[in-house]
């Protein structure tokens, strides 16, 4: 489902990432800008840039040029985590730059080299078709492990490094569901939130686990359609840190299973390859090295907060005449928690 909350002329940005490139003196040239997608939740542009130097592809976010998924877009902490990330070898965009100066673009901006690979698409979904569909059993199965390694290897990063991530305020997950709470009455706007997303952040209240596990950073929105693959299965690129913060890694692995089990669902199946959900967590689990704990709450959670991000989703859609019935109807999220919950 494609979504704009809102339009930017190009040109008009195009000229004006130019003229910011050229501050320096330089001569610079930017091609026309190209959209991978069109969503709510930032702007990415893509350009070539040709110097006297030589040419090169870079990637241009932008918080969205109307109402978007979240209240305010930080792209500032989104760099710095980039950068920090850089630093201890993650695979990621980098160098990254922020720009807060609204005067160029009309909004604050990042500037990052654009990572050659290969994508994986939600729309049509990777599990029907496309290059890893295609795939063998053993070729599917060395990209999750592969993937499931990355997400491991931040998981065990020291979080003393990155707690600019939680603003002055220890990381705990009573927190978290208070924030979410906050972020689905946001959401709803007057309207109450819907029966089944208000009943599973109650069952998330009551069974939130007690103690939790030691915080690792997350990178918050874990999807295989946020990452650039190497042709060998290789992950060259963790995408979108939008979501990122200090959490159980459970947050993360939630976050995956709940929404990749959604897809599944949809799909009517999984890559042969992968294999079923235990043996992920297995494998997972052996990355980590430890074991998961609580896992069906971490997912509960996560289908809240794609929940609460759906009915946001709903209303936008609903103040662009769009029917948003699906949203009651046949919602995957709901049947999720159906599922998990009972």
């Amino acid at each position: 489902m494609a979504i704009a909350a809102g339009q930017r002329d190009r040109e008009t940005v195009r000229a004006g990432l130019e003229r910011w490139l050229a501050r320096d003196g330089d001569a610079v040239v930017v091609g026309a800008l190209e959209a991978p997608a069109a969503g709510l939740s930032s702007d990415t542009l893509f350009a070539r840039v040709e110097r006297a130097s030589g040419s090169e592809q870079i990637v241009l976010r932008l918080p969205p040029a109307g109402e978007g998924l979240f209240p305010a877009y930080d792209l500032g902490r989104q760099a710095r985590v980039q950068q920090e990330l850089a630093e201890v070898g993650y695979p990621v965009a980098a160098p990254v730059i922020h720009e807060p100066d609204p005067a160029w673009l009309g909004a604050p901006f990042l500037v990052m080299p654009r990572v050659a690979g290969r994508v994986l698409l939600a729309n049509p979904s990777f599990l029907a078709s496309g290059w890893l569909h295609d795939a063998g059993r053993e070729s599917q199965r060395g990209l999750l492990d592969g993937f499931l390694a990355t997400l491991a290897g931040l998981h065990r990063l020291d979080p003393g490094r990155f707690g600019f991530l939680a603003a002055g305020v220890p990381p705990s997950l009573a927190g978290e569901v208070v924030r979410w709470s906050d972020y689905l009455t946001w959401a709803c706007g007057e309207v109450a939130p819907p029966g089944y997303l208000a009943d599973a952040l109650a069952w998330c209240v009551r069974h939130r686990p007690d103690p939790e596990p030691r915080a690792s950073v997350c990178w918050g929105d874990v999807q295989l359609v946020n990452a650039v693959f190497a042709a060998d299965g290789a992950v060259d690129a963790v995408l979108d840190w939008e979501m990122c913060g200090l959490g159980p890694a459970e947050m993360d692995l939630g976050w995956f299973l709940a929404l990749h089990g959604m897809m599944v669902a949809a799909q009517g199946g999984d890559l042969p390859g992968f294999g079923d959900r235990a043996g992920m967590v297995a494998r997972y689990e052996g990355m980590l090295g430890r074991a998961v704990e609580e896992l069906t709450w971490y997912e509960a959670f996560a289908l809240v907060r794609s929940g609460s991000i759906m009915v946001r989703i709903a209303r936008l859609l609903a103040a662009q005449g769009v029917d948003d019935s699906w949203l009651t109807h046949g919602n995957p999220t709901q049947a999720a928690l159906d599922r998990l919950l009972g």
